[in-house]
């Protein structure tokens, strides 16, 4: 017909004017005046007259129309059926469980309304922070009770009821505490409470000890609560200050890591700092009323005689036992620490299980949507197998390798919701369903572990990558936030070859170290790119980039002309080419040569150049940055392990590439991070310490005598990650900076008492005095931890290894304090011996 498009397209905009027109106020009736708002449906506006060019033509002439949603970004399915999911999340001051019960109460009162649609969750944390309370909590219970009845067998009853009255008020003043500073109560704090449980006790123990011991030699009840309270008061100060000492430089730590184990010296030290009020207030009001002369200790005759006997043989001989116990250990610590393999965090028991996929970036969503129900289908199989509860695939969206989030049309991502599984040890069988506040044994059905099955379903779509041509396909489950991914490996250059280069001979390398898996890259073709170039010929008749640009974009940009109103809302009319998605027909778009009606085929007057483009670049310092991923079996290999077998290839491949450069990203970069981070950490902690003590004793060489037995006691870290078959890992370091002030609160307790002697008799006497109360204060805290050591389940095992290192290295800390602190007393006063 001749119509100039862009008086066309210029007519399309008038067929909808959606503002007010204006307003009529006559008295007693006032209207607003607005347009009708455009035709309504596809018939209408193909039978529209608009004018343009001088001509009246019906739009049904010259177009085709179709109602429709817009492109769908992506496509879900629940379950092996279409579905669409709605993703809530609770607000920072929610509460999970009670929002999960809301939304499956108003999912039952819908259900009736939509008989052909199914309503269900899926991803509910609520469960999974459920379980993960109930087990902590009825830790604690558990912990409480093993304590209280350690106390009952080891010292009396009523000391024992002194000081299990005061953990509860403990916990009451840590919550007060935890709510003014606007702490929430969670599965982290309440570990943090966990471990904290045999430590605040000490206080009380050594000051209810202590007051019993007055009243066993004759005081009144007043006076020994009054004199046993105040003699012990200086050094259970010093004691708990050095342990706030040792936990609070955690804070330093920053990032992910700070925000993920932050609240854990919080709790610790609010418990300790609430134990200390209970101890010196509420204990000795107690202690007068309940204890008596008549209820006398367990003795410790026969124990303390022995002590008496190994320790007289150790200073006899003091300077060779302090010289062995300086020599030997250190060696042994050394030696653990070469033997020993570092991972950043333990494997757990996870509750879901992931396959992500990236296909050819040509596809649309829909396409991607049918290959994932595919992947959904085969899964589904086996869905008893596999103990699947529920699984849900979205196409056009995934999770990346560091655990970003990105959509495209060409990206799917299942998640796998696994039943919950059978209790796996004594404790999770049979106390937690009795100490938990909400306890659920509901789908507790599973008796295979998380990363297990995901073995299956690697087995299960092992020729999917191929088969569908993903250029990407993996399978992982739940890991700790912290570390995304196990190796990162950032390549930096300008020369694109030589970084694609290097990128498949180092994910060949991987690719063949045993216990690397999920090996991909960022670097990755992005979808090509056509380049019009006007030729000669199409300069000589006018033509330039901006005309061509403005009269293409019209057909191809699918840009919105007009806005209109039906009963659903706005509809927003587009226009396109008929045949837009057929490249063929590109080069015979017919161009019209300005200044007249003549037209052009596109493919006379422009050359095609196509250029394939990166899907993302990254740059750093100007230079782009290319990145490869991967993950380990820690079962078979750790990234540290890995990474040591990698350098060398990765020193020769990079030797003689000057315009390539090199960064360690993911568990190594953390690691130095972590390094030096608790280094300083360290050091802020031991400055502290050491005014502590230096303020109690007024006397350096005392303080560092206490602060002595820390490096030592690290080989009690060392042997109980070997006896229990860890590896050491990032909440191992955390544990072994708290021990440095657990581990001195006996030395202090030893030292205060012993200071004063002058003769080995004496010194043995006194030393014989604080075995009772340090061997009770150290078993009371093995027991509060045993739980997180040997019976840990689910996420609880993240934090494991911090009670490995407290508990062993309690243990081994202990006997230092008893044996190696007296030794090294006697050693350096020149105690004289005295039958």
């Amino acid at each position: 017909y001749g119509v100039n498009p862009d008086e066309f397209f210029a007519a399309l905009r008038t067929l909808s004017y959606i503002f007010p027109v204006g307003q009529i106020e006559e008295r007693g009736s006032h209207r607003f005046i607005s347009t009708y708002n455009g035709k309504k449906t596809p018939e209408e506006l193909l039978d529209t007259l608009i004018k343009t060019g001088g001509k009246k033509i019906r739009l049904g002439s010259v177009a085709t129309a179709v109602k429709k949603y817009s492109d769908s970004d992506t496509l879900g399915s629940f379950n092996g059926k279409a579905s669409i999911n709605i993703n809530i999340a609770k607000a920072d001051t929610g509460n999970a469980i009670e929002l999960s019960a809301i939304i499956k109460k108003r999912l039952e009162e819908l259900a009736p309304n939509y008989p052909g649609i199914t309503l269900e969750t899926y991803s509910d944390t609520s469960v999974y922070i459920r379980n993960r309370l109930n087990t902590v909590t009825s830790n604690i219970l558990f912990g409480l009770i093993l304590v209280t009845l350690s106390m009952y067998l080891l010292i009396n009853k009523r000391i024992s009821f002194i000081v299990s009255l005061g953990i509860p008020v403990s916990f009451i003043v840590g919550i007060i505490f935890f709510y003014q500073w606007g702490e929430s109560i969670n599965m982290i704090s309440l570990l943090g409470a966990l471990i904290a449980i045999g430590v605040i006790v000490d206080d009380a123990i050594i000051v209810a000890e202590n007051i019993q011991r007055h009243i066993e030699e004759g005081l009144p009840p007043h006076e020994a609560a009054l004199i046993g309270t105040k003699e012990v008061a200086i050094p259970v100060l010093a004691a708990s200050a050095t342990t706030i000492f040792a936990f609070i430089p955690m804070l330093i730590l920053s990032g992910e890591m700070g925000s993920f184990i932050r609240v854990i010296p919080i709790a610790i030290s609010v418990l300790i700092i609430a134990s200390l009020m209970e101890s010196f207030i509420f204990l000795p009001l107690h202690a007068q009323h309940l204890l008596s002369p008549k209820d006398k200790e367990l003795s410790w005759e026969p124990v303390s005689m022995a002590y008496q006997k190994v320790l007289r043989y150790l200073i006899h001989y003091r300077k060779t036992s302090v010289t062995l116990f300086l020599v030997i250990v250190p060696i042994l610590i050394v030696v653990g620490f070469k033997l020993s393999k570092f991972q950043f965090f333990p494997q757990f028991d996870a509750s879901q299980v992931y396959v992500s996929g990236k296909l050819d970036m040509n596809l649309k969503v829909e396409e991607t949507y049918a290959v994932a129900r595919e992947i959904e289908r085969r899964i589904l199989a086996h869905e008893k197998r596999l103990f699947i509860d529920g699984i849900s695939t979205v196409s056009g969206f995934r999770m990346d390798a560091t655990g970003q989030g990105e959509m495209a049309p060409y990206l799917m991502y299942v998640f796998i919701d696994l039943k919950n599984s059978k209790p796996d040890n004594v404790v999770d069988r049979f106390i937690t369903p009795y100490l938990s506040f909400d306890y659920d044994d509901t789908d507790r059905v599973r008796d295979i572990k998380s990363f297990d099955i995901e073995e299956k379903i690697r087995g299960i779509l092992s020729g999917a990558k191929e088969e569908f041509g993903f250029q990407e396909f993996e399978v992982t489950s739940q890991r700790a936030g912290v570390v995304k991914t196990d190796i990162e490996l950032q390549f930096v250059s300008d020369n694109d070859a030589a970084l694609m280069e290097i990128l498949e001979k180092v994910k060949a390398k991987l690719a063949g170290i045993d216990g690397v898996f999920n090996i991909t890259d960022n670097a990755k073709e992005g979808i090509s790119e056509i380049k019009l170039k006007i030729n000669p010929y199409g300069e000589m008749l006018g033509l330039d980039e901006t005309t061509l640009a403005t009269q293409l974009a019209g057909y191809y940009l699918e840009n919105e002309k007009a806005k209109a109103f039906d009963k659903d809302g706005i509809v927003e009319i587009v226009v396109s080419r008929e045949a837009k998605d057929d490249l063929s027909r590109l080069s015979g778009f017919m161009v019209r040569i300005p200044g007249g009606t003549q037209k052009v085929a596109l493919g006379d007057v422009a050359e095609f150049i196509t250029i394939n483009n990166f899907e993302k670049i990254t740059k750093e310092d100007g230079k782009k940055l290319k990145t490869v991923y991967a993950n380990v079996h820690p079962q078979t290999i750790t990234a540290t392990d890995a990474m040591r077998e990698l350098t060398p290839f990765l020193d020769e491949l990079l030797k003689d590439r000057r315009d390539v450069s090199l960064k360690i990203g993911g568990e190594e970069e953390q690691k130095k991070q972590l390094a030096m981070e608790m280094g300083m950490a360290f050091l802020i902690a031991m400055f502290l310490m050491f005014m502590t003590l230096l303020i109690m004793f007024d006397s350096f060489k005392y303080s560092v005598m206490i602060l002595s037995v820390i490096p030592l006691s690290l080989l009690g870290m060392l042997m109980g990650h070997f006896i229990m078959g860890m590896n050491l890992t990032m909440p191992s370091v955390i544990g072994a900076l708290g021990l440095a002030g657990v581990v001195i609160n006996d030395g202090i307790i030893m030292l205060d008492f012993i200071r004063k002697t002058t003769d080995s008799k004496a010194m043995l006497e006194r030393a014989a005095l604080r075995l009772r109360p340090i061997f009770l204060t150290s078993i009371t805290t093995l027991i509060g931890l045993s739980t997180l050591i040997f019976f840990p389940s689910g996420q609880a095992k993240i934090l494991q290894p911090i009670a490995i290192s407290l508990g062993f290295g309690l243990f081994w800390g202990t006997l230092l304090n008893l044996l190696y602190l007296p030794t090294l007393y006697a050693v350096a006063n020149k105690i004289k011996e005295k039958s």
